[in-house]
């Protein structure tokens, strides 16, 4: 094994991350994955862009959705 592999794993121990850092992460992807699939879902069965209502009302309550999906989930213990 090369030794960049060795120095790559090295890192990975190193960087951990603060579980509400980790939480948070996880709480964008699933807040962008549920606009993308409520957006996709619109436009399917209406015919209609979701563009500019649904896209804009989405927006403003991504960041609401970020903060309780963070906060409110189950710890994980590190």
């Amino acid at each position: 094994m090369p030794p960049s592999a060795y120095n790559a794993g090295a890192m990975r121990q190193h960087l951990k991350l603060d579980p509400l850092i980790e939480e948070f992460l996880s709480a964008i992807t699933a807040m962008v994955a549920l606009i993308a699939l409520i957006a996709a879902l619109y436009w399917v069965f209406t015919g209609l862009s979701p563009w500019p209502e649904l896209i804009l009302a989405l927006i403003a309550v991504f960041g609401s959705g970020v903060g309780m999906l963070t906060l409110l989930s189950p710890r994980r213990r590190s």
